[in-house]
């Protein structure tokens, strides 16, 4: 299954209490749907704000209209995450899975607490994907040592200077903790000839500290025509020197791995032990749902005419 962790609302939807008109929803649903047709199975839909983060944000997510084969991650009558929502699984044939993705853009590191699942009164729980574009390199180690434990991605300005480097060991301690990087390709796209020369710099310096190791590339999309389909993706891969198969990662298992992070970051506790709480079933009483009383993992695997295969 193919990822793009990052199709754009406009800038107004980062405001407190924000409300998009019924045009610019119409936008994102587009690009909602062309990404179905290029082959995408989930999509994250990106809110970037500036500073900090409080529920006063989630605001904006109650307005977005229904979409044909679009399966959402939040209640739109609530704005709040849907409490059966799974951060793993099959899509069927014609639908896309949509989750709900922040990106705090911080340059003071008070305002970075807020995007700690610990905190009281803390809106990142209520987002399957947080992400943080720190404005400095005190504040890329802020985000890479776990001292904001609510994030799952670190995502810098792909079409500018950074003004710092991205250190090996910094980025390492991100990586060891599960924190993706993110390319996003939006800018090798721009008319700018020394805007795409940035991205080519940028990307390959990123490729270059991570190694290619828990890279995630996404469109940053605010229209249709700004995705691309995920081979061509896999094929933008070789102007940063990152081979196919990387790439091709960068789109699919990495992306996953990015979902599940911040699946265990809200459902888990310490990310080691989740509680689950059955109700009902097939009253065979071992919850896989098959109803032959069995665990899932040491049932036989069987053939077409019922035969055990590990009989043969």
């Amino acid at each position: 299954m193919f990822y793009d962790l990052n199709i754009a609302l406009p800038e107004s939807a980062g405001k407190a209490n924000a409300q998009l008109s019924g045009s610019e929803w119409a936008q994102v649903a587009q690009a909602i749907s062309q990404a179905r047709d290029l082959g995408y199975g989930v999509v994250a839909v990106n809110q970037t704000i500036q500073g900090r983060l409080t529920s006063e944000h989630l605001g904006v997510w109650r307005g977005m209209p229904a979409i044909a084969g679009a399966q959402l991650s939040w209640s739109t009558a609530t704005g709040r995450r849907s409490a059966d929502w799974r951060a793993t699984g099959q899509v069927g044939r014609g639908s896309i899975r949509v989750v709900r993705r922040v990106t705090a853009v911080i340059s003071d590191a008070a305002h970075g607490h807020s995007l700690s699942c610990s905190g009281s009164g803390s809106a990142a729980g209520d987002y399957d994907i947080v992400a943080v574009r720190p404005m400095s390199e005190k504040l890329l180690y802020a985000a890479s040592n776990g001292s904001w434990d609510g994030v799952d991605v670190i995502s810098l300005a792909m079409g500018a200077r950074w003004g710092f480097f991205a250190k090996h060991k910094t980025v390492g301690q991100a990586l060891a903790l599960g924190i993706a990087f993110e390319i996003a390709y939006d800018a090798a796209l721009a008319a700018d000839a020394a805007v795409r020369q940035q991205w080519v710099s940028n990307a390959a310096a990123l490729v270059r500290v991570t190694r290619g190791r828990g890279v995630v590339v996404t469109s940053a999309a605010r229209q249709a025509f700004g995705l691309r389909s995920p081979y061509d993706v896999v094929h933008l891969g070789d102007a940063v020197q990152l081979n196919a198969d990387l790439t091709k990662r960068c789109v699919s298992s990495n992306a996953r791995a990015v979902l599940v992070h911040g699946f265990t970051r809200v459902a888990t506790h310490r990310a080691a032990v989740s509680v689950v709480l059955s109700c009902g079933g097939d009253g065979d009483g071992d919850g896989d749902g098959d109803g032959d009383g069995q665990p899932g993992a040491k049932r036989a695997r069987t053939d077409g005419d019922g035969d055990s295969a590990m009989a043969r």
